[in-house]
């Protein structure tokens, strides 16, 4: 059949379920029906085959076909096959594709050819029938939709308060991984700097023809600089030079050199052997100076060598300094002495000597006069890698206005400078929302039968099961009375003669409970500790013991001991809200005096602690949890000599290290508590028998279910424009809109 240009509104295309790999070199052998092949020659094109899959149909886009398309159908038993002719000639971007989507229903789906005229194929899944497409086109693309199963899910049971329900479940399982497959790799913020290589000195000169055997690096670069017309000048060792040597060069330039014996060899650099035939002079120099470990550097017409010549020359030096915002100034200064810079601290060592012995090491019947004297010492470091591209740069460190001051040559200044901007970078901000429910199902029945007769001086009475007979007048006494005491009257004396008075009692409640907080912790990814931080407990204090031989410190009671998130790292937060309550005294025992009960408090409601590990470039948030939910049960038990406690019931959760990207929401549960009390009262014998039995005996059952439930949903803060947190807050009650100044009084 043939298309004429369909004219279509622009399509809203979903995410792509299928698309073949990179293009394999030729001679490959055929793939599988998932992998994709490619032919040479025929790459480089704009046609390439998409899949996407809708609800009940895939859509089989071919890009690239631009205007007036033409389609020749055909199908059988083998599939479906359509012959395409385009008006330009074109070629395939990614080579012949072959894609499968077996839960779709399309085993294989392939596009070859080239030119004007390609090939597509499709065959159906084995047993499944493929109707022909519907075809449309678009100008570009060409899109041919074929009618697909649709993506089923079962549910096997119906949720309720007794049965847990099933999650639906897709139909198809997709296959496995034909192999172990690395996770997928993220992008990197990269920042790239080009340095100047600072060992090679651009000089200029005529070709060089020499041959030298263990002769002196210093000889051989002087000879060198005298052939090209440059003054020279040897720099020594700065340590271990008694004396200086001077040879005359051209231009007036001496040559210094040590003339002690024994340090003349490392400042005169290692014996160089070289054979230079017509050589460039610039690599020839070079060539020399990296055999004999020695550096030099060029100030107008005069060279400078020595083993350390980058700090030292004739021309001006430049110094910054730099307030830090984010970095320390501390591991910034670090950071630059790894890459070469000279490093300047001033460190207090303080020391303590203590003469004669204390009191409680001291003999029996000896002297226990002791002395402590403490010195403290000021001395500067310098400390610095002895290479790296910041050879020659002095740096020192202020903490008290976060600054680093930089002096050096303007060229590495200016390099230094580019790594403070790449380190001084803003850490992101995460804002956690955490919405914590505690869901309670509770479900009770109660069924229960009461009945009385009376029969002149008898009288039976059964009351949930519970029977109680009285023959005769009077009732005998209840124990633990006195057998002397006066017995009761017959309690059946009340009711009418020869009367049956009946009542059933039938009751089944039902409740459903949540409790919901949610909380939002603004959190940054950094792991300083906080000054003077320390961790505080689930309840907000903990609990010790200890004993002496005067006297006894005892803890009695049960109370939270402490919590594993706490606040001494500027990345957590924690968040207690609730009642606090006795759970424990501690008691201090003493001969002489009574003791002494100090109450141990524990939070009776919500902590929540939250931990920030990393905020990667990527948008993926890692963080670790720490809720609790915790109430006061039952009633209050008395501890002698002081007082009341409470016992508390806590449901707590601990996570690991967890992975959510930005904007999603992490569900947590499984806390689960679940308790069942079944509670049987009946007769002897009759409250046995089927039917009749209902009659003599009364049922309580009683069923509850807690589930902690924690949602996290992670957003990191946009700092450049702005984060929406905490700014335009709006109250919710109109007290506090007026109260913030945005609803007139």
């Amino acid at each position: 059949m043939s298309l004429a240009p369909v004219s279509l509104a622009p399509l809203a295309w979903g995410p792509w379920v299928g698309a073949a790999p990179a293009p394999k070199p030729p001679g490959t052998p055929p793939p599988g029906p998932t992998s994709a092949t490619a032919s040479s020659g025929q790459e480089g094109g704009s046609v390439v085959l998409r899949v996407r899959r809708q609800s009940d149909a895939v859509d089989l886009v071919i890009e690239g076909t631009g205007a007036g398309p033409e389609l020749v159908q055909s199908g059988g038993s083998n599939g479906w096959q359509g012959q395409l002719t385009i008006a330009a000639a074109n070629g395939l971007r990614l080579g012949p594709q072959r894609l499968s989507l077996p839960e779709a229903g399309l085993q294989l789906v392939t596009l070859s050819g080239g030119g004007r005229r390609y090939q597509i194929e499709v065959q159906p899944t084995s047993g499944l029938r493929l109707n022909r497409p519907v075809v449309s086109a678009d100008g570009q693309n060409l899109i041919l939709t074929f009618p697909a199963v649709p993506q089923a899910s079962l549910q096997t049971l119906r949720p309720n308060l007794n049965q847990p329900g099933a999650i639906p479940q897709a139909t198809y399982a997709p296959p496995l991984q034909p192999r172990a497959v690395a996770p997928p790799l993220g992008d990197m913020a990269v920042g790239t700097m080009v340095l100047r290589n600072t060992s090679y000195v651009d000089v200029r000169g005529p070709r060089v023809t020499m041959t030298l055997r263990n002769a002196p690096a210093r000889d051989a670069l002087m000879s060198l600089a005298q052939l090209a017309g440059y003054g020279f000048v040897f720099v020594g060792a700065d340590q271990g030079t008694t004396g200086a040597s001077a040879a005359a060069l051209p231009g007036g330039a001496v040559s210094t050199a040590a003339t002690t014996a024994q340090s003349a060899g490392p400042a005169l650099g290692r014996s160089v052997t070289l054979a230079f035939v017509k050589e460039p002079f610039s690599r020839a120099f070079n060539a020399v100076l990296l055999a004999s470990g020695l550096s030099a550097k060029l100030e107008g017409n005069l060279l400078i060598v020595g083993p350390s010549v980058a700090s030292k020359g004739f021309g001006s030096r430049l110094s910054k300094v730099y307030r830090l915002n984010q970095v320390g100034p501390e591991a910034a200064a670090d950071y630059l002495a790894n890459l070469g810079a000279s490093v300047t601290k001033t460190n207090t060592i303080a020391t303590s000597v203590t003469q004669g012995v204390s009191q409680s090491t001291a003999v029996s019947g000896g002297a226990n006069a002791s002395t402590t004297q403490s010195t403290r010492q000021t001395v500067v470091e310098s400390y610095g890698a002895s290479s790296g591209p910041l050879l020659g740069l002095a740096a020192t460190t202020d903490n008290r206005l976060r600054t680093i001051t930089l002096v050096g040559d303007s060229s590495l200044v200016m390099v230094a400078e580019q790594y403070l901007r790449q380190l001084d970078l803003r850490q992101r901000q995460v804002a956690l929302s955490v919405r914590i429910l505690d869901v309670s199902l509770d479900n009770n029945s109660n069924l229960a039968n009461s009945f009385a007769f009376r029969s002149g001086n008898s009288f039976i009475l059964s009351q949930d099961g519970a029977l109680t007979a009285v023959f005769g007048s009077v009732a005998p006494p209840t124990p633990p009375t006195a057998s002397n005491a006066t017995p009761a009257a017959n309690p059946g004396l009340a009711y009418p003669n020869n009367q049956l008075v009946d009542q059933i009692t039938a009751l089944v409640t039902s409740s459903n409970t949540k409790v919901l907080a949610s909380p939002t912790l603004i959190l940054s990814e950094n792991p300083e500790p906080i000054p003077s931080g320390a961790s505080i407990g689930s309840a907000g204090s903990s609990s010790s013991s200890s004993s002496s031989s005067s006297g006894g410190t005892t803890t009695t009671g049960g109370g939270s001991t402490g919590g594993t998130i706490g606040r001494p790292f500027a990345n957590e937060a924690f968040v207690t809200v609730g009642e606090q309550v006795i759970t424990s005294y501690q008691t201090v025992t003493s001969t002489s005096a009574p003791p002494v009960c100090t109450p141990v408090f524990s939070n009776a409601g919500l902590t929540f602690g939250a931990r920030i590990s990393n905020i990667d470039d990527n948008g993926f948030v890692t963080f670790a949890l720490s809720p609790e939910i915790s109430a006061a049960v039952g009633v209050p038990q008395t501890v002698t000599n002081c007082g009341a406690i409470r016992i508390i019931n806590r449901r707590r959760l601990d996570t690991g290290n967890l992975r959510v990207r930005d904007g999603q929401t992490l569900i947590l549960t499984g806390v689960i508590s679940d308790e069942t009390v079944s509670t049987v009262r009946k007769w002897p014998v009759l409250g046995d028998i089927p039917f009749i039995g209902q009659f003599f005996r009364g049922t309580t059952n009683v069923r509850s279910n807690n589930e902690l439930v924690i949602m996290v949903t992670p957003k990191i803060i946009n700092d450049e424009v702005g984060g929406v947190y905490g700014y335009g807050f709006a109250p919710a009650s109109n007290d506090g809109r007026r109260f913030m100044g945005q609803m007139p009084n």
